[in-house]
């Protein structure tokens, strides 16, 4: 798998299980993934070697999904 499939999995993960129905703006989380699971962490969660963590934002209407910290063994 590879950085874009985990990131296509947090999106949904952030914006249809993580995300309250009447949120539409201002919305800041840290979510891991392991490629299987997702689950909402703090900015200084140390991800393992199979972890991604991204950080996640709805600002002025627009989401931002952009890789965070790498656990050191998923590649580019």
């Amino acid at each position: 798998m590879d950085i874009t499939a985990y990131e296509n999995l947090v999106t949904g993960y952030y914006l249809f299980e993580s995300m309250p129905d009447n949120v539409s703006d201002n919305w800041f989380r840290y979510i891991c993934t392991d490629g299987k699971l997702c689950k909402e962490v703090e900015y200084d969660y140390q991800p393992a070697v199979d972890e991604l963590v991204f950080s996640c934002s709805i600002t002025g209407g627009r989401t931002k999904v952009e890789l965070f910290k790498n656990g050191g063994e998923i590649k580019k």
